[in-house]
């Protein structure tokens, strides 16, 4: 669907909404924010794919001008190029996708249509973002269920998963600060083994070694049967403890 499109459905849902409470409203508008949010970063990410898909075209060109284009070499070249488009494509169909799933869900989207979204739905649409590399969108869906539902047993996974979409995009300050809160939430928790392990690499990144000596030794102390720890004890001989 054209991002135009999106942008529209939006003012549509308040057409057909009608009469509605003050809760309802607020809840509107902060399922519009989200949808602005990821209507936005969709736009970002289709310009930068298009800016790609431009060069490629460019070098599509240079290699059909070039001499040598019948040879096997050119020939994969151009194979591969063609590749990465096809990906691209599949990338971006893959990110509306959910968005516009969410838009259906919405309340007067249609009379028969699947009820209206919820805390879940954000943090569901949040991990398939991650998952599926968009982590512009993953962050804005893990703020929005953070901010709407702070003390959701999700929470942790939430921002767990916010840290990680840090991580992935090498802003470790942010990261290191998103896995803190992790382990803060519940210190023994079951999240918390992965945040201390992943906290550990994010200060290795940042140069703070010794930061990342003492997080790990807390979790071969706390944890000593997790599969983190084992991973801990290894990154700690690396370290020469």
């Amino acid at each position: 669907m054209p991002l135009h499109l999106l942008l529209a459905a939006v003012f549509a849902l308040v057409a057909l909404s009608g009469c509605a409470t003050r809760k309802e409203i607020v809840r509107f508008q902060d399922d519009a924010t989200y949808i602005k949010r990821r209507v936005d970063s969709l736009a970002f990410s289709q310009m930068n794919v298009e800016e790609q898909m431009q060069q490629m075209s460019v070098d599509i060109r240079e290699l059909r001008a070039n001499s040598e284009y019948g040879s096997t070499e050119m020939q994969d070249r151009v194979s591969t190029l063609a590749a990465r488009l096809d990906e691209m494509l599949t990338r971006l169909d893959r990110s509306l996708a959910p968005l516009e799933e969410f838009l259906r869900g919405q309340p007067g989207a249609n009379n028969s249509g699947p009820s209206p979204a919820t805390g879940v739905d954000v943090y569901d649409a949040a991990m398939q973002d991650l998952s599926l590399g968009n982590y512009d969108l993953a962050e804005v869906g893990f703020l929005t269920f953070l901010s709407q539902n702070p003390r959701s047993e999700l929470a942790d996974d939430a921002r767990y998963g916010l840290a990680e979409s840090y991580y992935a995009r090498k802003q470790y300050d942010e990261a290191a600060a998103e896995y803190s809160k992790v382990i803060d939430m519940d210190p023994m928790g079951w999240k918390a083994p992965a945040a201390m392990l992943k906290l550990g690499l994010t200060y290795r990144q940042l140069g703070r070694n010794q930061e990342a000596r003492t997080v790990w030794q807390q979790l071969t102390r706390d944890f000593p049967k997790s599969d983190e720890a084992k991973a801990a004890e290894q990154r700690l001989s690396e370290l020469g403890r």
